[in-house]
């Protein structure tokens, strides 16, 4: 077996090369994998700034529409929460018994969904005669849904000063085509509508759907904690009913 010359001249062994090749290995060796570590630590850093701006921007976006519609409260013009805006801030809604709150936005397209309920055209105004129809997404602004019961008390504020609680009669499951909401249903409701399952990764053909009516006086000025709760009589009214 040939012997393998080193710097010198002298003459080196098998072990002698392997300590010689030892040294200059991991320069080669390293920079490939010190590549693909810079790689990964910048995705992940370009993730977390991407995280980080989406909740900056809904924080952001949230306080504008509570801005607009505060100062919009009275005024003759509906107010656009920023100038580009394609909707205006119409009413604010609340669950009470769930302590949760949204503003409402003037129209069910375009890009006001992404930022929070919105009123279906061509459906009553909250308050008025028939069934005012108000959607959301179910993993951002209608999640809370899913936590509603029969006998809940939704209160309505309305951009002209106007006030409306709704008590909750059902909430049920059906498909989009064939929801069951009547428009011009006798009486004053709201019916709020997500899509269903509440964890599924995909849009589907299923919607929950909660509807309610304009309560009296006495229901909406009744404390919350004890209507609809487990173990006290809902008075006839129907229960969340789920697809099998």
């Amino acid at each position: 077996m040939p012997r393998t010359r080193v710097a010198g001249g002298n003459p080196a062994g098998p072990s002698r090369v392997r300590r010689s090749l030892a040294l200059v290995a991991p320069a080669w060796v390293s920079r490939p994998f010190a590549l693909a570590i810079i790689l990964i630590a910048l995705a992940g850093f370009v993730l977390v700034c991407k995280g980080l701006y989406v909740h900056a921007k809904a924080m952001l976006g949230q306080h504008l529409l509570e801005t607009s519609f505060a100062r919009g409260i009275g005024a003759e013009t509906a107010a656009r929460p920023w100038p580009w805006a394609d909707f205006t801030t119409e009413a604010r809604l609340t669950a009470r018994r769930l302590g949760r709150s949204e503003i409402v936005l003037s129209d069910a397209g375009g890009e006001a969904l992404a930022f929070g309920p919105a009123l279906l055209g061509g459906t009553a105004r909250p308050g008025d005669e028939g069934t005012a129809v108000i959607a959301a997404h179910r993993d951002t602004h209608f999640r809370w849904l899913r936590d509603i019961r029969p006998g809940d008390l939704l209160d309505v504020a309305l951009r002209d000063g106007g006030a409306a609680t709704f008590v909750v009669r059902e909430a049920r499951i059906a498909r989009a085509d064939a929801s069951g909401i009547d428009p011009d249903r006798p009486g004053r409701w709201i019916a709020l509508a997500t899509c269903w399952p509440f964890d599924a990764a995909e849009r589907g053909p299923l919607r929950y759907i909660v509807e309610a009516e304009l309560a009296d006086e006495t229901a909406a000025t009744t404390e919350v904690a004890v209507i609809g709760s487990p173990g006290t009589p809902t008075n006839g009214i129907q229960p969340s009913v789920a697809l099998r």
